[in-house]
């Protein structure tokens, strides 16, 4: 009986962590407001050029809001610049909302709208 009772609670547990995850994934419309060159983060490690991105469409209410967004460049087409206009798939996963942190987002990959 106290096996039976463990295997209840213990699926009880499990259904409740994956009835918290979320996932949202859409087209989005954005505006290239400037591009970041490569940056040394830490002696020895750099983080790649990477466009950052304005929302240009309405809300397209996601997990997360996309007021601003970024991408490394190897999301884009060759040539990207600011001023261009892009769509982006968005796509953003909540693992657990228990642990108080918000949505993962990522952007890409892109082309020219």
């Amino acid at each position: 009986m106290k096996a039976l009772k463990a295997c209840v609670a213990v699926l009880a547990v499990g259904t409740l962590l994956v009835g918290c995850s979320s996932e949202w994934e859409e087209d989005v419309q954005f505006k290239v407001t400037r591009i970041t060159p490569e940056t040394e983060v830490t002696p020895g490690r750099t983080s790649p050029p990477r466009a950052v991105l304005a929302l240009d469409q309405e809300d397209p209410k996601g997990l997360v809001a996309l007021n601003t967004a970024s991408a490394d460049l190897d999301q884009f087409p060759d040539g990207i610049k600011a001023g261009d206009v892009v769509i982006c798939k968005v796509r953003q996963v909540e693992a657990n909302n228990l642990d108080g942190l918000g949505a993962e987002s990522t952007v890409g990959p892109c082309r020219m709208a």
